[in-house]
């Protein structure tokens, strides 16, 4: 079987379709590319697709650990992380705290509290 990169996509549940479209929308370069009553299918053009599902649960696209702690269950890869660290701070963006260990990453959290990491690899180890 055969995985391929541009056919894959996250999901994250969230409580406003519209406000969540214009927020990743805002920050993230991603526009809308399919409505759905199910659904809402984001690009951006770096071909990253995210695909939003009603939050009627109250769930979060990460998973906490029995101390509190929050994990990331995917995250998205950048060229510099600790530019997107600074970029993430000065727009008001909720970010914990910034790791330098196997490359330099840090999570941000949305406006359904997703908690998304960011993560650059190491120079030489691309």
């Amino acid at each position: 079987m055969g995985l391929k990169l541009n056919s894959s996509y996250l999901t994250i549940p969230v409580s406003s379709f519209n406000n969540s479209v214009d927020w990743y929308g805002e920050h993230f370069g991603f526009k809308v590319t399919t409505v759905d009553p199910n659904y809402i299918e984001l690009h951006n053009e770096s071909g990253i697709k995210i695909l939003f599902q009603q939050n009627e649960h109250n769930l979060n696209s990460h998973f906490i650990y029995p101390n509190g702690a929050a994990q990331s269950s995917y995250g998205f890869m950048v060229d510099d992380a600790e530019s997107a660290y600074r970029y993430c701070i000065e727009k008001g963006i909720k970010v914990g705290e910034f790791f330098d260990y196997q490359g330099k990453s840090f999570s941000f959290y949305d406006l359904d509290g997703n908690f998304i990491e960011v993560w650059s690899v190491p120079e030489g180890k691309n």
